[in-house]
């Protein structure tokens, strides 16, 4: 009787850690999918267009400045 429940416990236990790596395997996949898909480079995303305006004398005037810094040294 002593042995059949040790084959029992034995068996439970191996059906549990079996259980455990499913499950793991299972969630580390899932979380490898979803950094993957962060990872993805997004659409750019459109400024309005008086936005626009306003940000390209900004750009210019940031170019313009490097270029004095550069020039200077």
């Amino acid at each position: 009787m002593s042995h059949l429940a040790i084959i029992l416990v034995l068996l439970v236990a191996v059906v549990v850690i079996i259980a455990m790596l499913y499950f793991s395997f299972k969630l580390l996949r899932q979380t490898q999918q979803q950094e993957k898909s962060e990872r993805q480079p997004k659409a750019e995303y459109r400024l309005h267009p008086q936005l626009q305006k306003e940000l390209k004398p900004r750009e210019n005037e940031a170019k313009v400045d490097s270029n004095k810094d550069a020039s200077n040294k």
